[in-house]
C-alpha cells in the first residue's frame, strides 16, 4: 500500500514538472499588431500556452470591419468552428426579437399562445424565458420542468431556451435550424455556422478535448440526440467560426438582423442578478458595468468539449469573440474566464488579469492529491483487510458494527452525494463535465462497498466456524 501511494505521488509530481508549457516564453514573441492590439496578441500566446489550450481563435470587430483576429495554437485559421455552447442563447433571443419585430410574437404573451399543449403555458411568458424568470430549475429538462418558488427571480436553465425553440418552430413554420439560417447565417455570410452537428463537421468543425487529470483527450462531441436532452441546440449546440461570430456581432452594432430598438431592449430589459459581480440578465445577454466603468454585454457557453465566450461594448461599438476547443472546468475554466475578461479590460485601458505558468500544474496537481486521497481512503480498508481478520475476535461488538456501517454505508453516501452537496450539480452533470472527478467518485464507492461486502461475508465466515465476533 505505501509503494503503491509513493509510486502515485511521484507520479503526479512528474505530470505537475512536464505540464509547464514550452511555449511560456510566448509573451516576449514579436506580434504582427502594434499598440492594444499588439498587447492583446502578446497576452493570449502566453496566456493560450500557459492554461494548455489546444485551440483558440479570436476576434475583434467594430462596426466597420475586423479589428484584430488570430487563431492559437493546433487552430487553422480564424475560419474553423467551434461548437458554441450557451452562446447559441443569444441567436435564440435573436430570432425571437426577429419575429417580434414582425408582429407573430409579443414578449408578455403566456407562451400557451404559441405552445398549445406546452406545461405551465399559462403561467410562464416568452419574457420570462428570455430572461431566465420563469421558476424553472437549471437541472430540469422538458420532460420534468415545472414553475416553483423562484418565479421572478433568475434561475438558469437551458429549458428556457428549449421552449424558446419550439415557439420559434411553431411560429415561423420552420425547424429552428431552417429557421437561423435563412434569418442569421445567411443574410450574415455566416457560411462556417451551423445548428447541427452534420452540418458542423461538414464546415470543419475543430477537434474538442475533454480533461483528465491535467490531460487533454479528443472526444466526440455530446451533440442532443433530442428536443429532452438537458443542453439542446437552441440552448447551447450551434457552433460557428470566429470569423462568422464577428459578422454576427456586428449586427448588433449595425442593426443588421434586427432594429436599434430591439438590440437596446435586448440589452436592457433584463433582471437583477446577485453575483460575485452584479449584473442583469437581459434577454440571452449578461449585462455587466463592473469593473469596466461602462455597459458590457457578455456570454460565456460550455459543452463537454469546448468552451466561448462573447461581448459587445456598445458605447464604444466594438465586438468581441474568443472561442477554444477543450473543457477542463475545475481548472482552465477559471484561466478561460480571466482571459476573454481581459480582452476587454484591454480594449477600455485596463490591465489584464496575469495568467502564470504555475497556475495550471499547481491546481492540477492539488486536485490529482484529492483524488489520491480518496482514493486511498476507500482502498485503505481492503488493504487491511489481513490486519481486519485479526481483530474480528477483538473489540466490542457494537464498535465494530458501527465502524462498519460508518466506513463502508455512510461514508459511500456522503462520496455519492458530494458533487449535490459541495458543486450544487447532479451526479450526471459531473460525468458529463468534470469526467475525471466522475471517475474517482465511482471508483471510490465501488471499492468501499466491495470492502464492506469482503468484511460482512468475513463475519459470516468465521461466526459459522464458531469464532465470537
Amino acid at each position: 500500500m505505501k509503494k503503491f501511494l509513493v509510486c502515485l505521488l511521484l507520479s503526479l509530481l512528474t505530470v505537475a514538472n512536464f505540464s509547464v508549457p514550452l511555449t511560456s516564453n510566448a509573451k516576449t514573441c514579436q506580434s504582427e499588431y502594434t499598440g492594444v492590439y499588439g498587447r492583446i496578441d502578446e497576452y493570449l500566446s502566453f496566456s493560450f500556452a500557459a492554461a494548455h489550450i489546444p485551440a483558440a481563435s479570436v476576434i475583434v470587430v467594430d462596426g466597420n470591419g475586423v479589428q484584430f483576429e488570430k487563431s492559437y495554437g493546433s487552430c487553422p485559421d480564424t475560419q474553423t468552428p467551434f461548437l458554441l455552447g450557451s452562446v447559441s442563447k443569444s441567436f435564440t433571443a435573436l430570432c425571437i426579437m426577429k419575429l417580434c419585430e414582425e408582429g407573430k410574437i409579443d414578449l408578455n404573451e403566456k407562451i400557451s399562445t404559441y405552445l398549445k399543449n406546452a406545461r405551465y403555458g399559462d403561467e410562464i411568458t416568452v419574457l420570462q424565458l428570455l430572461n431566465q424568470t420563469a421558476g424553472i430549475d437549471t437541472y430540469q429538462t422538458l420532460k420534468d420542468y415545472k414553475v416553483g418558488k423562484n418565479k421572478g427571480k433568475h434561475v438558469y436553465a437551458n429549458v428556457n431556451y428549449t421552449l424558446l425553440g419550439q415557439i420559434i418552430e411553431a411560429v415561423s413554420g420552420e425547424s429552428y435550424e431552417e429557421y437561423v439560417g435563412r434569418t442569421i447565417f445567411n443574410p450574415l455570410g455566416m457560411n462556417k455556422s451551423a445548428a447541427s452537428l452534420q452540418k458542423a463537421e461538414a464546415n470543419g468543425l475543430i477537434t474538442g478535448y475533454e480533461n483528465y487529470f491535467g490531460f487533454s483527450v479528443p472526444k466526440k462531441p455530446q451533440f442532443p440526440k433530442n428536443e429532452y436532452d438537458w443542453i439542446t441546440v437552441p440552448a447551447g449546440y450551434l457552433s460557428s467560426s470566429a470569423s462568422d461570430l464577428g459578422k454576427y456581432l456586428q449586427s448588433y452594432i449595425n442593426h443588421t438582423i434586427v432594429s436599434g430598438e430591439s438590440v437596446n431592449q435586448m440589452f436592457t430589459n433584463g433582471v437583477d442578478v446577485e453575483d460575485d459581480i452584479p449584473y442583469r440578465y437581459c434577454m440571452g445577454w449578461s449585462r455587466i458595468t463592473e469593473p469596466f466603468g461602462e455597459p458590457v454585454l457578455r456570454h460565456s457557453g460550455l459543452v463537454e468539449t469546448g468552451m466561448s465566450c462573447i461581448y459587445v461594448l456598445p458605447e464604444r461599438n466594438l465586438g468581441v469573440a474568443v472561442l477554444i476547443n477543450t473543457n477542463d472546468f475545475l481548472v482552465a475554466q477559471g484561466m478561460m474566464d480571466s482571459i476573454d475578461w481581459s480582452v476587454t479590460l484591454m480594449l477600455l485601458g485596463m490591465e489584464p488579469i496575469e495568467i502564470g505558468n504555475w497556475e495550471y500544474p499547481l491546481y492540477h496537481f492539488l486536485y490529482d492529491l484529492l483524488y489520491l486521497l480518496i482514493i486511498a481512503i476507500a482502498v485503505l480498508p481492503l488493504a487491511l483487510i489481513k490486519l481486519h481478520i485479526k481483530r474480528l475476535p477483538r473489540g466490542k461488538r457494537w464498535l465494530k458494527i458501527f465502524a462498519l456501517i460508518a466506513i463502508h454505508a455512510v461514508l459511500p453516501t456522503v462520496i455519492l452525494l458530494f458533487p449535490i452537496i459541495f458543486l450544487a450539480t447532479p451526479l450526471w452533470v459531473v460525468c458529463a463535465f468534470v469526467p475525471d472527478l466522475f471517475i474517482i467518485l465511482v471508483s471510490a464507492l465501488a471499492l468501499l462497498y466491495a470492502g464492506g461486502a469482503v468484511k460482512s461475508a468475513l463475519w459470516i465466515y468465521y461466526s459459522k466456524k464458531g469464532v465470537k465476533i
